[in-house]
């Protein structure tokens, strides 16, 4: 007994012991959630203008172009659930203006909703202390999902191409290093097309919180939908779009006192402004910007 009880011990710590070793190792990879925490915890009080929402605000609005203080809070990937949670985590005295994306998928993507993709979420547990969750829950282990660990594990012989700047921009979405079939319209389209419209409600009550959370502190809220290629209009789904307008006119209806700005088709982007079919570089983000900058100074 006392031979199988050892076996057991040593089985155990063989299992363990690498597991242990990796998740050390990965909580200290650098990571954008890691430095946009340390970044609001010691400027969010001298914030005006915080971007919030997903990629395609994450790579594609640049906060050094605004005369105040402004900062990128998006991440790839980030749902309204987390927009609004965000929002409130820290302390804004200053804040004057919310930027907020109105995209293809927004209404329909909330990865805790999805089995497959809710490890996103174990970044704001363990790097952004969001108490959404447990720290003792699946969120707080980076080993809860063996095929995120894995694929961050690939730094120690590769480097991770995600990059990003001071005030959070994503900069690894380049002009010079965009794929040759980055116009690939119709693959952009098929990821972010959804049969399942189960998380319409939840993001459409969510967007209405954010929308409701701002007008409580007097907060300008600018509501945009970023550039999109001909190639990618061309592909969206006809029934998504539909229900996405049919949305957005009722809250808009709502709320009278946001903006919102629609560049999906502005023709003053051209093919350099893209990374890929739905994500600007860093020319088209520049140019995003500093039109944005216009209606909010």
């Amino acid at each position: 007994m006392k031979n199988f009880l050892k076996k057991i011990a040593i089985f155990s710590l063989c299992i363990l012991l690498p597991l242990v070793s990796a998740e050390i190792y990965v909580r200290h990879l650098p990571n954008p959630y890691k430095d946009k925490h340390q970044w609001m915890l010691q400027h969010s009080r001298s914030v005006k203008t915080l971007v919030l929402g997903s990629s395609h605000t994450f790579y594609g609005i640049d906060a050094s172009l605004f005369p105040d203080t402004a900062f990128n809070l998006a991440n790839s990937a980030q749902p309204y659930r987390y927009d609004y949670y965000l929002l409130k985590h820290y302390p804004t005295d200053r804040l004057q203006n919310v930027i907020l994306p109105y995209s293809y998928f927004s209404l329909y993507y909330d990865f805790e909703s999805n089995p497959h993709e809710r490890w996103n979420g174990i970044r704001y547990r363990l790097y952004m202390d969001c108490d959404l969750h447990s720290k003792l829950s699946y969120y707080g282990f980076e080993c809860s999902s063996i095929n995120a660990l894995v694929k961050q594990l690939q730094s120690l012989w590769k480097p991770n191409p995600l990059s990003w700047d001071s005030l959070g921009r994503g900069t690894d979405f380049s002009y010079a290093h965009r794929a040759q079939d980055w116009d690939d319209g119709e693959l952009g389209v098929n990821l972010h097309t959804y049969a399942d419209t189960s998380a319409v409600a939840l993001n459409t009550a969510l967007l209405d919180s954010i929308l409701d959370y701002c007008k409580s502190r007097q907060i300008n809220v600018l509501l945009i939908t970023t550039p999109l290629s001909p190639n990618f209009r061309k592909y969206q789904d006809s029934v998504q779009t539909r229900r996405n307008a049919i949305v957005l006119h009722d809250m808009l209806q709502k709320h009278k006192e946001v903006k919102y700005l629609d560049f999906s088709a502005d023709t003053l982007f051209c093919d350099s402004d893209f990374h890929d079919s739905h994500h600007l570089s860093e020319y088209g983000a520049a140019k995003l910007s500093r039109m944005l900058r216009k209606f909010l100074y």
